[in-house]
């Protein structure tokens, strides 16, 4: 006579193997094999086609990989089956933000926080402020980055946004203040060396500005190029 299994077991045996894939799909984004993460949470949905985390990292994977048509498609689905889910309320408004329509992806985070996320407010935040600066309301962006650094203060996106909402406001001790918390829980790149050396140029502290102004010209920034050909001839390169 052959055992069949209770469901309970079954659910739990599809519960470790939904927990293996998307485990397995993270190793795959760790080292940037993201078509091979998609098909890790393709093969988890066969098991779970309704399982919210599943969802949830299929969509962020097709993000990540810029296809924002078909991570659309998937984030209207989800919601119009989990109405009261704030992740794929948030997940749109990042597509929003990522199609510039910064209003629209507003509302999107507006209604992800009013739903009460029970983890990682901050990100909501954090995608909210950046609708803001797109939009130039600077005070609201710093307000919410704010929020997100009291929520996790080491979210390097949220320090390199209130850096950058307070250089238009032309706070630069502030800003010079953010862009190096990013350097401490980020990578450099061309973009936040140049900001970092306008920063303290408009400080006028030169001194201090021209080791970022080449250290953004070496990584191809010509904008920084030209800083250093016009205001570094006789300054040291060297970031302390």
């Amino acid at each position: 006579m052959l055992l069949t299994l209770f469901p309970a077991v079954m659910y739990a045996q599809d519960n470790v193997k939904i927990q293996s894939l998307l485990a397995e799909a993270d190793a795959c984004i760790s080292r940037n094999e993201l078509a091979e993460a998609l098909g890790k949470t393709r093969e988890a949905l066969l098991t779970s086609p309704e399982s919210k985390p599943v969802l949830q990292k299929h969509i962020s994977i097709l993000l990540l990989m810029k296809d924002d048509k078909e991570a659309m498609k998937q984030t209207e689905d989800a919601i119009s089956r989990y109405p009261e889910e704030p992740e794929f309320y948030y997940l749109r408004g990042v597509i929003y933000n990522s199609r510039e329509k910064y209003e629209r992806a507003l509302d999107n985070f507006d209604q992800a926080i009013e739903l009460k996320p029970g983890s990682d407010l901050y990100k909501f935040y954090l995608g909210r402020g950046v609708s803001h600066l797109n939009m130039m309301e600077y005070d609201l962006a710093i307000s919410d980055f704010s929020s997100t650094i009291e929520l996790n203060d080491t979210a390097a996106g949220a320090y390199h946004g209130r850096a950058m909402a307070n250089y238009e406001l032309h706070d630069y001790s502030a800003s010079v203040s953010d862009f190096l918390k990013t350097l401490t829980y980020s990578k450099g790149n061309s973009a936040l060396y140049f900001n970092l050396g306008m920063s303290y140029y408009r400080l006028d502290e030169k001194s201090n500005a021209c080791p970022y102004f080449h250290k953004s010209c070496t990584l191809g920034n010509t904008n920084a190029c030209r800083m250093a050909l016009m205001e570094c001839a006789k300054a040291i390169p060297s970031i302390p």
